[in-house]
């Protein structure tokens, strides 16, 4: 008997360190549909020559491996502005269902 999505989420929940990623991931192997809202209108920015659909792919590819928006922009040496339009240009084309998840901001503990 397939999961709900109830179930699913619940057991993600129980583990230690759950993540938005690991729901997402395990709704998926579910046999769950998941889909962001699609915009309105297109990305202002959509790649025009071969390079630049080279990098949207690439930027795809780092998506579905999970890498975070600091990740791809180590990687790829571009600016995280410039990532997240290649983001927005892969979701647009359908090469990608989500965005990516960013590093959460870490404090430092004062002494």
């Amino acid at each position: 008997m397939p999961s709900t999505a109830e179930q699913v989420i619940a057991r993600v929940l129980k583990r230690k360190t759950p993540t938005a990623e690991a729901v997402l991931d395990e709704l998926a192997r579910a046999g769950c549909t998941i889909i962001d809202p699609q915009p309105i209108e297109p990305p202002v920015w959509l790649p025009k020559d071969n390079i630049s659909r080279a990098t949207v792919q690439q930027v795809a590819d780092l998506i579905r491996q999970g890498k975070t928006v600091e990740e791809i922009v180590s990687e790829t040496g571009k600016s995280k502005r410039m990532v997240d339009r290649y983001v927005s240009a892969a979701i647009h084309l359908g090469w990608v269902r989500r965005r990516p998840q960013r590093k959460r901001a870490t404090r430092k503990a004062q002494t």
